[in-house]
Parts: structure tokens; C-alpha cells; sequence
């Protein structure tokens, strides 16, 4: 047997008790969601009817069931009505463009060079929406990327040249790593839990969500304050975060499918019970929501003389941390 499938067959009839995760963010802002989530939900229906009708594998009535627009309105709860409509189209399209690659669903999912093609064609679109490139690629947009073509452009218009450059370069780190975690999906390969989190940083598009809340904020957020060397320190954290929440919460979802790329089964031998590995990730929990308190601390201080630098810098923070909290509260 594969190691995979040796994973999977121990997992079988095993019980993961997860504690109560909010406990471990008392300390950071209340959840909130965005006043004009009810705003949203009827163009998300419209935007997936019209994906699914040209897109076959999409499996549409999960899609529409999993209430998309309410993570977006949960993560960028100040963005204006323009902008949070921007932003939802920016999480559909994360949402059904990972479908199509998917174990369950994708028709791609088992034809790797099909699927490179697609997300190298994916990331000549990405340049052109995101108005960093003259030229668009040629040919019909698949209905999928016409959504990364309508945020783009909506984004585009209003978006710093910076902002949009970060972007677009966190977006290539996600679809790269998507390439990598097929490879290993494709190849029953299970790997370590360093180089897994390394990859899962990718494969979650986190930096993609964190790079879109100067935009959800609707204020100037200045380049020296993205460019500060503690915002890398606060995104892998975030990362870190939703990745391990993200993953809990799916594992069960990702065995059914026969994939064991999953922060539990890294952390799985022969010894080690479901319980074990859950205390070692509560613990990777802890250390990274102090990580990331100490460098926000750090962060939001060097604006102490300057009122609004520091008003826009704890906005900033807290627009990070909104990305876990907003994950756990919609998971």
C-alpha cells in the first residue's frame, strides 16, 4: 500500500476531538460581518448559475449551499458596498478555480500537464486583469477566469499599482504551490510537516486574502507600512492559522476523497494517537497567535507618534487577524 492509503486505512473509525478553537482568540476583535452581506448573496447565486452552466464539474448545489459571499463579508468587514462586491468575486473564483484540480470534482484533477497549462494560462489572465500587463492572453476567457477578469478589473481601478503588483505575485505563490500539491497528490506522496506547512502556506492563497485587506479598508495604506519586515512575520502567522483551522475542519472531507495532504496525517506514525497530534497542533496554535501578537505589538508601535499611521496600522492588524477568526466562525 501507498503511504496514503496507509494513512487513510488508519484513520478509518478514528475520532478527532477538536476543542473549542475560539477560546484561543479572546483577546482579538470580535467577529463581525460586513453590513452589506445580504447585498451579496443573490449576484454570488448568479455568478455561480452562469460558472456551472458552462462548467459541468462544478458541483453546484454544494457550491450554493456553502453560502460563499458570507466569508468575504466576514473577512472585510468595513470594505464599502463596490469593493466588497470586488472582493466576493476575487473568493468565488479562488473557490471554483481550485474545484477544477480538486480530487473529487476537477475535470483536471488526474491530468497534470492539462492542468499546468491551465494555471499558466490562469496567470497570463491574472497580469492583464490586474492591469500589469498590455497584452492579454489570446482567446476565449473560460468561465471561470472571466470571474478573475471582473474583479480585476473592478480591483484595477482603484488599487495602487503596489497593492496590485503584491497581489499578483502572492497569487503566483498560490497556484505554484497548487502545482507542487498535485504532483504530491498524484504521486500518494504524504509529506513532512515542515515541508507541508512551507506548501500549505501556499496552497491556502492566505497571502492572496491578506493582500486584498488594504483594499477592503478603504484607506491609503502607505508601501513603507506593507514593506515593513514585520508584515511577513504577521502574514506566515495568519497563514499558519487558517491553515491548521482550514485543515481540521476538512480532514475528514479529504480522507472520503482518498488525499492524506493534510496537516494531521504530517504529523501521524505508528505511535502517535489523533489525540497526541491534536495537542501538538493546539500548542502550534498558541505559539503562533503570540507570534503574532508580539509582532503587531511591534509592528503598530513604530507609528506611535504619527495618530494615523498607527490608526491605519492597527486596521491593518486587525484586518489580518480577521482572516482566521473569519475562517472558524464560517467553518
Amino acid at each position: 500500500m501507498s503511504s496514503q492509503t496507509t494513512i487513510i486505512a488508519a484513520l478509518k473509525g478514528q475520532t478527532l476531538r477538536i476543542p473549542n478553537l475560539t477560546a484561543l482568540f479572546q483577546a482579538w476583535p470580535p467577529q463581525t460581518l460586513n453590513e452589506h452581506y445580504q447585498d451579496t448573496v443573490a449576484p454570488t447565486t448568479n455568478t455561480i448559475l452562469k460558472i456551472a452552466a458552462i462548467a459541468p464539474h462544478l458541483q453546484i448545489e454544494r457550491r450554493l449551499r456553502d453560502d460563499i459571499s458570507l466569508l468575504p463579508c466576514l473577512w472585510y468587514t468595513s470594505a464599502p458596498k463596490l469593493r466588497l462586491e470586488a472582493l466576493v468575486l476575487y473568493v468565488i473564483w479562488v473557490v471554483c478555480w481550485d474545484d477544477t484540480v480538486d480530487t473529487v470534482e476537477g475535470d483536471l484533477a488526474a491530468d497534470f500537464d492539462r492542468a499546468e497549462q491551465w494555471r499558466e494560462r490562469t496567470l497570463a489572465i491574472a497580469k492583464a486583469a490586474l492591469n500589469l500587463s498590455e497584452t492579454a492572453p489570446e482567446g476565449e476567457v473560460d468561465a471561470i477566469n472571466a470571474v478573475l477578469v471582473d474583479f480585476g478589473r473592478r480591483y484595477a481601478e482603484e488599487a495602487p499599482l503596489h497593492e496590485r503588483q503584491r497581489m499578483y505575485d502572492e497569487l503566483a505563490i498560490y497556484i505554484h504551490a497548487c502545482s507542487t500539491e498535485q504532483k504530491m497528490r498524484l504521486s500518494e506522496t504524504v509529506p513532512g510537516f515542515d515541508e507541508y506547512m512551507e506548501l500549505r502556506e501556499g496552497t491556502i492563497a492566505g497571502g492572496t486574502f491578506l493582500a486584498l485587506v488594504p483594499y477592503a479598508m478603504n484607506r491609503d495604506v502607505p508601501p513603507e507600512m506593507l514593506n515593513s519586515p514585520l508584515v511577513p512575520v504577521l502574514q506566515k502567522q495568519i497563514s499558519v492559522l487558517a491553515s491548521v483551522v482550514n485543515d481540521l475542519l476538512s480532514l475528514k472531507k479529504e480522507l472520503h476523497s482518498g488525499c492524506a495532504i493534510n496537516v494531521v496525517c504530517t504529523l501521524l506514525t505508528p505511535d502517535t494517537t489523533l489525540d497526541e497530534v491534536m495537542a501538538q497542533l493546539l500548542q502550534k496554535f498558541k505559539d503562533a497567535v503570540r507570534q503574532f501578537d508580539e509582532a503587531a505589538g511591534e509592528f503598530i508601535g513604530q507609528y506611535v507618534h504619527d495618530d494615523n499611521l498607527q490608526s491605519v496600522a492597527q486596521e491593518l492588524v486587525n484586518g489580518y487577524r480577521r482572516i482566521v477568526t473569519g475562517v472558524l466562525e464560517f467553518s
